[in-house]
């Protein structure tokens, strides 16, 4: 099946910090690295592209939602982890073994003209393989490596880290296929089937506002 856009469920930026930042026991600045010393809050970029150990159709899976998507994909809606609509996204994350851990979010290759779903914001460009793993190279050599890491020095890959937003991501499909040419000329990075996709994230990647803060900020207090 060629997929050009779907719902994948990944985890958050939290948990991903979680359970990296022990392997690299960092207590200074290397790109964005986890560090054991700060929290996952405290960090000014939070990767939410596509690199989130998504959760995928696996029969022999401890996660009931794993299993669930396997049970999805013989039907034909489910596909390389990705889900094609909103009720069977529900569907699936009702059988999740810790649903607070991921989220769902909507992405599509860069090229395409499909329109994201209601409720779902640009967050901006990720090069990727898009299917399969969903492997980053940005990711991998700038945020949280997991397969073919970085450079020892932190220096090769700086111009393109001060490039990033806030979500780990680059603003254009050209600044991200230029990141991605550079590095695939290194001879020691991840070859592969990439494309450029486009991330959405809900509400923007904003969390939505409790009852009492809506209240607050609409108190005669709190106006000018």
């Amino acid at each position: 099946m060629e997929i050009e856009a779907a719902h994948p469920i990944v985890k958050t930026f939290v948990r991903l910090y979680r359970d990296n930042a022990p392997r690299y026991k960092l207590t200074k600045d290397f790109y964005g690295l986890p560090r054991i010393d700060k929290t996952p809050e405290s960090y000014p970029i939070r990767y939410r592209g596509l690199d989130r150990d998504a959760l995928g159709p696996y029969s022999n899976s401890n996660d009931l939602a794993e299993i669930r998507m396997a049970e999805l994909e013989k039907i034909g809606k489910c596909a390389d982890g990705f889900l094609f609509s909103d009720e069977t996204v529900r569907d699936v994350m009702s059988f999740a073994l810790s649903p607070a851990d991921y989220e769902v979010i909507w992405t599509k290759l860069a090229s395409s003209r499909i329109l994201a779903p209601a409720g779902f914001a640009s967050a901006s460009f990720d090069p990727t393989c898009f299917v399969g793993d969903h492997f980053s190279a940005s990711c991998d050599c700038m945020l949280i490596p997991r397969w073919h890491g970085t450079d020892n020095d932190g220096t090769q890959f700086r111009d393109y880290f001060r490039q990033l937003n806030r979500f780990g991501l680059f603003c254009s499909p050209g600044a991200a296929q230029t990141f991605l040419d550079f590095y695939l000329s290194l001879d020691w990075t991840e070859t592969g089937d990439y494309a450029i996709a486009e991330v959405f994230l809900k509400d923007g990647g904003e969390p939505s506002p409790s009852p009492d803060s809506l209240s607050a900020a609409g108190s005669p207090a709190n106006e000018a």
